[in-house]
């Protein structure tokens, strides 16, 4: 029974962790192949020379963005430059990146638009949004020992007046 216990937070972990290297890998390599395949023609005439810093590295560092919470840009990019600055070796500084970024915003709209085709979700006009908290702990409760560490956070429900500690579920439906 024990071991069973084991397995199943074994597979569970490998389930629901992957780390960033291999997170801003796979990232790179579907932004990569769709770039290749339809951005540059969306971008045809792009004036000036070839960037040492590709379209799709700003694109792919765009998009993990939404994945790896930093509250803004130059935090972000200073965690990527020091943590994973092999992936990125020629990664731009702040204020190049920003323009980098503003310039290839609709770009990384129409990647996401065809991404959600290929998945078969139909684009609605309309989407109705629902969100929940999901406490994990009581939120007085010492958060250092609790296996949520790391991937929970402490928020507030302002329809219910409650502050805690956990998750926000979010449902999105096309209407």
């Amino acid at each position: 029974m024990g071991s069973d216990k084991t397995n199943h937070q074994r597979t569970f972990s490998l389930m629901t962790s992957i780390d960033i290297e291999t997170l801003l890998t796979i990232i790179f390599v579907h932004v990569d192949d769709w770039y290749q395949e339809k951005g540059r023609k969306l971008l045809k005439g792009k004036a000036g020379r070839k960037a040492t810093f590709s379209d799709s590295e700003v694109m792919t560092l765009m998009i993990a963005e939404d994945y790896i919470p930093y509250p803004g840009e130059t935090q972000y990019l200073g965690y990527i430059r020091a943590n994973h600055g092999g992936l990125f070796p020629q990664l731009l500084d702040q204020s190049q990146f920003n323009r980098r970024t503003r310039s290839l915003r609709y770009l990384v709209e129409a990647l996401r638009r065809d991404w959600l085709m290929e998945l078969g979700v139909e684009q609605a006009s309309t989407y109705l949004i629902d969100t929940k908290p999901l406490p994990v702990v009581s939120y007085k409760r010492s958060k250092r020992r609790s296996e949520f560490l790391g991937s929970a956070d402490y928020g507030y429900c302002a329809s219910r007046e409650l502050h805690y500690f956990g998750y926000k579920l979010v449902m999105v439906i096309p209407h």
